[in-house]
């Protein structure tokens, strides 16, 4: 299984800002056989296809559908041109001892600073060579391990409202893609840390990121993810306030006016209680 390596540079860096890591150890259940039946087995709509050759900044609407199945594309991953994502792979029992062991090298430092682990979540993401994963985020903790192959992992930081506006972290937290518009000049301010096997990353919740494989050789990663307290409040903040903004308001970035945070928070949920019991959509 996997162990970590220095995890005072976890301890330092969680939950505010990227840490760069190491994993020893391995397990059979990350090679591609077995892939291809847990591809087989997972329900379709968690298993994503993507072309290797998208640009960095790239609209979800202009991006193509597969032309292969899972175990296609796993099979010839080293030629398909292609990268995909392998979601929810706890839902395996295997593979969820696999998501709590590497959640158990960290769980001390992140109950102690944010408090229990929430929704913790397991994907596999499995690309060909020169494969690019466009400019996004996410809103999860998020701990990447490299597995195979060798990647460029470009990381920048979440408090830029240059790279991710209010507006759009609102959007985004309300229901809009992950992906995001982004200029040459931007992507210039991120870090780029190149990954290979046993090579692992931590990043904080919404710190855009882009990845390329690097290298003649496909790639394949385990993505372990969590949720904190304080994380799911402050996507709960960005919901209301992409409600607020909806109705002409211009509410404040949670964090800044905590008591209009609670405020917002006790507002929405005495609303949403009104509306359940009376059977009413709140206004």
């Amino acid at each position: 299984m996997f162990d970590l390596i220095a995890k005072d540079t976890f301890e330092k860096s969680y939950p505010d800002a990227h840490a760069t890591l190491s994993f020893a150890g391995s397990t059979p259940l990350l090679t591609r056989p077995r892939l291809v039946s847990l591809a087989n087995a997972l329900p379709a709509d968690l298993v994503e296809f993507n072309p290797g050759d998208l640009p960095i900044s790239v609209s979800p609407d202009n991006v193509p559908e597969a032309g292969m199945s899972a175990a296609e594309t796993i099979e010839k991953i080293g030629s398909a041109n292609s990268w995909m994502v392998l979601r929810n792979i706890e839902r395996d029992p295997a593979y969820a001892d696999v998501m709590n062991k590497v959640l158990d090298t960290v769980r001390d430092i992140v109950t102690g600073q944010t408090g229990e682990m929430l929704r913790s979540e397991a994907f596999v993401f499995i690309s060909s060579p020169g494969a690019v994963t466009p400019f996004h985020f996410d809103e999860e903790h998020n701990i990447l391990i490299q597995i195979e192959g060798r990647k460029e992992f470009s990381i920048y930081s979440q408090h830029d409202r240059d790279l991710a506006s209010q507006e759009d972290l609102e959007a985004f937290h309300s229901g809009a893609h992950r992906n995001l518009p982004v200029t040459d000049e931007k992507l210039a301010r991120g870090k780029a840390i190149t990954m290979e096997p046993g090579d692992a990353i931590y990043v904080p919740p919404l710190a855009p990121h882009w990845v390329r494989v690097l290298g003649d050789e496909p790639s394949l990663s385990l993505s372990i993810t969590w949720r904190s307290n304080a994380s799911q409040r402050q996507c709960y903040l960005h919901q209301i306030n992409h409600e607020m903004r909806q109705k002409g308001a211009t509410p404040s970035f949670p964090g800044s006016n905590p008591v209009a945070d609670q405020l917002k928070i006790w507002r929405a949920s005495g609303k949403r209680r009104l509306g359940k019991a009376f059977g009413m959509k709140p206004a």
